[in-house]
């Protein structure tokens, strides 16, 4: 796969990314730049995950849009050496998509606390269900 370059489609300048996140902090408010990046890391990021259904990845991408949304004001410039909204905007796509994810796919069966009462097999070779 070739390395982003400018002018495709998702393609965002960490520079410019960091300074309008700092800037929009400042201000309270997101700019429509901080948000159409927002929406290029999510569909960025999520192009190197497998999905069966296309619904589950729309439904991962949302998920970390609004994950990003959610969590702009928490970007801590003072934190870091180098100030880098990209990669901190990703991890939290990131975590969207895994959050999304598991919401999606519950697990199912048994739990550890959950029994098995209701099926039996008998031992002269013939099934049948039982109630116990």
């Amino acid at each position: 796969m070739a390395r982003k370059r400018r002018g495709d489609t998702h393609y965002i300048n960490n520079k410019e990314f960091t300074a309008d996140i700092i800037k929009c902090k400042n201000n309270g408010e997101l700019s429509e730049f901080s948000v159409n990046c927002f929406i290029s890391l999510a569909n960025r990021a999520v192009d190197r995950l497998y999905f069966k259904d296309y619904r589950d990845k729309e439904d991962c991408v949302q998920s970390a849009i609004l994950d990003c949304l959610k969590y702009w004001k928490s970007f801590d410039e003072s934190k870091m050496a180098t100030p880098n909204a990209f990669a901190y905007f990703t991890q939290i796509c990131k975590n969207g998509y895994a959050k999304q994810w598991k919401s999606i796919h519950r697990k199912t069966g048994l739990d550890s606390d959950e029994s098995l009462d209701f099926i039996s097999i008998n031992s002269n070779g013939e099934s049948s269900v039982y109630s116990i």
